[in-house]
């Protein structure tokens, strides 16, 4: 898979409705889209109303380079408030181990679907114990490329594996494109977060964010 995308040409992210109060530190969402969620950055935007310059992001992309990735960050946060960021790329297919993208340390993977190099890659990035300072956040920019080449449940047993990796008041955020799954497939996905934020585009073209609690009704 190749970048679709070049920051440099792309429009600024859409404006960002408030964040809903079920949104809080310490919890795991599953952000809903339709269509690609990468382009449009709402994890990211999501976690720039928590985060700032004491904490860490990791960050999994799926569909954009590492490259893209540090400047869509780099174009939500404000200066200062911007977390250290370590990035897994699963996408940028001439790179085959760990660099640094200008001060960005990142991993490279073959293939989304290499889930165990994933896991690898993450603990890699994480180290040993919580960060000195701030908390350690977990994005997932998009999981739909990762559910199109692996089942559904060894995708829920990694998100098991991986829920540790942020700290306690530290968020994770998982991307995915609600029209690309089954209901099958979400009702999945919510059995492993604390509830599910579904984001849709207002006439203004701003992002609108709606927040439901993950129960089996949810999806």
């Amino acid at each position: 898979m190749t970048d679709r995308s070049d920051p440099e040409r792309d429009p600024a992210a859409p404006e960002v409705d408030a964040v809903p109060e079920g949104v809080a530190p310490g919890s795991t969402v599953l952000v809903a889209t339709v269509g690609d969620p990468a382009p449009s950055v709402p994890s990211l935007q999501v976690l720039s109303a928590f985060a700032d310059g004491d904490d860490t992001a990791l960050v999994v992309t799926t569909t954009e380079s590492a490259e893209t990735t540090v400047e869509r960050a780099r174009a939500v946060f404000e200066e200062g408030a911007r977390p250290s960021l370590g990035v897994v790329d699963t996408v940028s297919k001439q790179q085959s181990v760990a660099s640094r993208y200008g001060d960005v340390p990142t991993v490279f993977t073959p293939s989304s679907s290499d889930l165990e190099r994933l896991v690898v890659a993450l603990t890699e990035l994480s180290g040993e114990g919580r960060p000195a300072d701030g908390d350690r956040h977990l994005v997932v920019r998009s999981l739909t490329p990762i559910l199109e080449a692996v089942a559904t449940d060894q995708v829920c047993t990694v998100l098991q594996q991986v829920s540790g990796i942020r700290t306690e008041t530290g968020l994770t955020l998982l991307g995915v494109d609600e029209t690309a799954h089954d209901d099958a497939t979400m009702r999945a996905l919510a059995e492993q977060v604390d509830g599910v934020l579904w984001v849709t585009r207002g006439s203004d073209d701003a992002l609108e964010l709606m927040y439901r609690p993950a129960t089996r009704s949810t999806v």
